[in-house]
């Protein structure tokens, strides 16, 4: 039998970032999850922010690993070929004494922060609310891709020796002279150490692994999307002063040219829906930072669920289970300390940061559309593929497509292959390329139509023929 030096419970972006430095130092990593794909959970429906680090309480695990992870992010996007766009965070309001506490606390973290005023930020931002006067500006903040960042650190584990498992089912698990023995509804595997970072599920985990249990209060963030082509001229992410909610409903660029709006903070039992009274209320809040925002330029509107344990990450060897370590509580800024979070595991498992030799490096996502024509030339040549448009909204061709199914990381999902290429994501929402998308997997999996899954298990993108359905 084969025992895995760890077994990772969660394939969100932490569970991804462990994994793949876990694969480097030639550590043998098995990571699980129950979802269809990696990162389906908070790891893709957030902001995509990277941040400087400003916020966080002074000398907490939140700010260290904040701080830390934000200096990795540059290096880290090069070598995966994930785009990272430095665009710069501004906090504005009204109250020159929080701006103030803001800079200190900002100071006290290691962050490179300004203090502006109304021309400074009319300078930057020409449409802020007229009842803006103060700001904190941030040179050192990020935008990048939450999704294709975990997936990339995914696809190179696997490529360094790691194992990803998908669809399983934790159902007990057991240790037998320093083993543990992991049942899922599938398979056993065999570890000698455990790392529990299911996010929202930590909880259930831990009860089957006998560990702690901590104190979760899970918190539904919703937004819009807008439009590529909507004259925004905003160029950095813009904040509203934070309060014990959280940082504030935001307005934001995303590395692929949309902009982002929200989110909400409301209490949650889990469920990753939109309400109206949830959007209406990022309308109002907006309005207090941005003037003269048109939503006709939203698109779509999604939510995530993020999960807190106080006012700090919660990353700890468990006293109860020796060989299990507890990942809790990794909210905002959990995204931009992900890099940072992986290392400091690798200390609390007694491992050097060491990476082996020879470490193979994965091919980036890149579109035909964002190729140099030369490239474009040179991929038609070899591969007619690329000549047939799939999604005419972002432009992704059939090439495109059939580079992210054949990728270390196996999937079988419109959603998986929407977050690998753009395709779906769209002014139309999928709505001329689903099919399309569909019958590529249909042939690159040899599976049938009603195998093809929307995202996860239960979301089949069909169950039968019309005529051979039975409806009641």
């Amino acid at each position: 039998m084969k025992v895995f030096d760890c077994l990772i419970v969660g394939a969100g972006v932490v569970g991804a970032s462990i994994f793949n430095k876990l694969s480097r130092i030639g550590k043998s990593a098995l990571m699980l999850d129950k979802a269809s794909d990696v990162a389906t959970g908070a790891s893709k429906a957030n902001s995509g922010l990277v941040h400087a680090g400003f916020d966080p309480i002074p000398n907490s695990l939140m700010a260290k690993l904040n701080v830390q992870g934000n200096q990795l992010y540059p290096k880290l996007c090069a070598r995966l070929g994930v785009p990272l766009k430095k665009c710069g965070a501004l906090v504005v309001g009204d109250s020159p004494e929080k701006i103030d506490n803001l800079f200190v606390r900002g100071k006290q973290n290691g962050v490179k922060v300004e203090k502006w005023n109304r021309q400074q930020i009319e300078s930057k931002i020409p449409e802020i609310a007229d009842g803006i006067s103060v700001g904190l500006f941030a040179e050192n903040a990020y935008v990048v891709s939450p999704y294709l960042f975990a997936i990339a650190l995914t696809d190179e584990g696997i490529l360094n020796g790691g194992q990803v498992a998908l669809e399983e089912d934790l159902v007990s698990v057991k240790k037998v002279d320093d083993v543990f023995e992991v049942k899922t509804r599938k398979n056993t595997f065999f570890a000698k150490n455990i790392i529990n970072s299911a996010g929202a599920g930590v909880n259930e985990v831990a009860k089957i692994l006998g560990a702690e249990i901590f104190p979760l209060q899970l918190r539904r963030g919703e937004y819009f999307v807008f439009d590529k082509g909507c004259a925004l001229d905003v160029p950095c992410t813009v904040f509203p002063l934070p309060t014990a909610l959280g940082k504030g409903v935001l307005v934001t660029p995303t590395v692929d040219g949309n902009f982002l709006i929200g989110p909400t903070s409301e209490l949650c039992d889990g469920d990753a829906i939109t309400t109206a009274q949830g959007l209406s209320s990022i309308k109002s809040k907006t309005n207090l930072i941005i003037k003269n925002l048109n939503f006709c330029h939203a698109i779509r509107e999604f939510s995530g669920v993020r999960v807190v344990c106080g006012e700090d990450f919660v990353i700890e060897k468990s006293k109860a289970v020796d060989g299990v370590i507890t990942l809790a509580g990794i909210c905002s800024p959990g995204l931009s300390a992900a890099p940072a979070i992986a290392e400091y595991v690798l200390q609390l498992l007694g491992f050097e940061n060491k990476e082996k030799d020879n470490l193979k490096q994965i091919q980036p996502y890149v579109m035909f559309k964002d190729m140099t024509k030369l490239q474009q030339q040179q991929c038609l040549k070899t591969n007619k593929a690329y000549g047939q448009i799939v999604c005419k909204c972002e432009k992704i061709t059939k090439g495109d497509v059939l580079f992210a199914l054949n990728r270390p990381l196996e999937v079988h999902s419109v959603d998986a292959v929407k977050r690998r290429t753009n395709a779906g994501m769209g002014r139309c929402q999928g709505g001329f390329c689903f099919t399309k998308v569909v019958r590529e997997i249909m042939k690159a999996r040899n599976i049938q139509y009603e195998k093809v899954l929307k995202e996860n298990r239960g979301s089949e993108v069909a169950v039968g023929a019309l005529r051979e359905v039975k409806h009641d």
